[in-house]
């Protein structure tokens, strides 16, 4: 019998260990939609046996250097820590709570569930998925680093680091050679020796794509509050096929004395409907995008006759969920060339059997797909979300901090400082079969100091459709207007090419070389 909705807390539940003790409360949530759950403030720690085998294989080297190629794939078992699957109608009050994670895993699923609003929960781990040190010592043309946690002979090491000063800047070096001299000290061979000095701080990454923090998957109307991510040995938070998402004061940020984040993108939504909103964000040091929107390219693998094709999503390394990429009956297609990223043709999706052992599609169509498809590629044009980011701050962060890849986005009154790539790029990167060219952006009222400091194309916003033989105007209506872009030693302070429909006005740009350049766009409106 199902009981009133009301108020529970997490005390009132038993289990072995904090995941235990969720999986009662959210059994008790599950017959009780429309309750909240309150998580008092403390630290919990979130483990399992796989869990901590995970992170012990990936530091003693038994995944190599590169752990992403045996650990972010479907295949590959991992831990889900909070499962919300079946949940309805629930809010999760945790202010000052902290899952304090030991181990590698999955943190929150928030799976085929709806109307969820999680607040106030930080994410941290024990040991964290990097190794942080500091440059204590010069010996020849090497130097000792001293390290705050103990790594072995074998754990990944180089494949991506990172020198800062202690308050905070970057410097760029190489560290082309290391030798372990204990547990806590390496000997490592830094170039330009000149330009290193005692006290810089040291961190490697252990890994890059694993699972998420916060997993949103097949899960409608989703609010997460004031939540903090201080690290992942992966993304942040991942989104997929997921309608209506709001993000509101999420902050993924080092913890106190940390100089990273997560271990890549903060944020990652794909095949998404309705709206995606980041209000309010901080986002610092993480190890790539803030926010990354997109659907996935699939190539045409057979014709069966009937207008009924095989086709697979060929990303690589897979989704960033490790999910099937599907179509929906009544989905819209679109048929694009690889090199150049002009659309061809427009499709109705009348079927889509889903092959999970195969891992691809047979889809029936409502018209013909041309007899030759080699280097044409599909996306579907349904599950395009609207985007908004309003009032974030991003700091000392890899790559670009907002990257659209969709049709309808609002980037406004944002802070980008010191980010390796253009605070904003509007595009689509066929390489790596995401899509589609966007429309309807607009980009107003933001501030972006020295960013693309590691960018040859533009400081502050690069608006381009990225394709070996990039052709025509395939992005269409970019609005670019008052925003502040400072960065004295870039090149350009926007650059836009492939835009049908490009207004730029009223911004105020600082750059070494031209401030604005535009080539391969019609219907162009340029007011300094």
């Amino acid at each position: 019998m199902r009981r009133e909705a009301k108020t529970f807390n997490l005390k009132e539940f038993s289990g072995e260990d904090t995941i235990s003790v969720f999986s009662s409360a959210m059994s008790c949530l599950r017959e009780n939609p429309g309750s909240t759950l309150v998580v008092d403030p403390g630290i919990y720690v979130i483990t399992s046996e796989l869990a901590r085998k995970t992170q012990k294989a990936v530091m003693a080297g038994d995944y190599g250097q590169n752990p992403e190629r045996v650990m972010f794939n479907r295949n590959f078992a991992f831990t889900k820590g909070i499962c919300f699957d079946g949940l309805s109608d629930i809010t999760i009050e945790a202010p000052g709570a902290v899952l304090m994670v030991d181990g590698f895993m999955e943190v929150l699923s928030i799976q085929n569930c709806e109307n969820i609003t999680v607040k106030g929960l930080t994410i941290d781990h024990i040991r964290k998925p990097y190794t942080q040190g500091t440059i204590t010592e010069q010996i020849g043309d090497d130097w000792i680093i001293e390290l705050e946690q103990p790594v072995e002979n074998g754990s990944p090491f180089t494949e991506r680091y990172t020198f800062n000063t202690p308050d905070g800047e970057e410097i760029l070096l190489n560290c082309e050679k290391r030798r372990l001299l204990d547990s806590l000290h390496v000997l490592a061979h830094i170039e330009p020796s000149s330009a290193c000095k005692k006290s810089l701080i040291f961190n490697t990454w252990h890994t890059f794509h694993y699972r998420p923090a916060i997993l949103i998957e097949n899960a409608k109307n989703v609010v997460l509050e004031d939540i903090t991510i201080h690290s992942q040995p992966g993304m942040g938070i991942v989104g997929n096929r997921c309608h209506n998402v709001t993000l509101e004061r999420l902050n993924v940020v080092p913890s106190e004395g940390q100089y990273l984040s997560t271990n890549t993108d903060a944020t990652h939504f794909t095949s998404m409907t309705g709206d995606l909103v980041l209000k309010d964000c901080v986002f610092k040091r993480q190890g790539d995008d803030f926010v990354n929107v997109h659907v996935f390219f699939q190539i045409v693998e057979k014709a069966l006759g009937d207008n009924t094709y095989i086709v697979r999503e060929t990303t690589p390394g897979g989704t960033h969920a490790q999910s099937l990429d599907y179509f929906d009956e009544g989905d819209m297609l679109e048929l694009t060339s690889y090199n150049t990223l002009q659309v061809k043709d427009t499709y109705k999706v009348l079927s889509c059997e889903r092959d999970y052992d195969n891992w691809c599609c047979r889809i029936v169509l409502d018209h013909a797909l041309p007899s030759d498809t080699e280097g044409l590629m599909l996306a579907d044009i349904t599950r395009l979300p609207y985007l908004t980011v309003t009032g974030c701050l991003a700091e000392n962060h890899f790559a670009r901090s907002v990257l659209v890849k969709t049709r309808g986005a609002l980037i406004e009154n944002n802070t980008f400082i010191h980010t390796r790539g253009p605070a904003v790029e509007v595009a689509a990167e066929s390489w790596w079969y995401e899509g589609v060219c966007p429309s309807n952006v607009v980009i107003r009222g933001n501030k972006m100091i020295n960013c693309g400091w590691r960018s040859d194309e533009a400081s502050g916003i690069l608006v381009k459709a990225d394709a070996p033989e990039a052709a025509g105007q395939t992005i269409k209506n970019i609005l670019i207007e008052n925003n502040v872009i400072d960065a004295p030693g870039a090149q350009h302070g926007i650059l836009c090419r492939n835009v049908e429909g490009l207004t730029i006005k009223n911004n105020t740009i600082n750059v070494s070389g031209e401030e604005v350049y535009i080539t391969d766009c019609e219907n162009t409106e340029y007011i300094k």
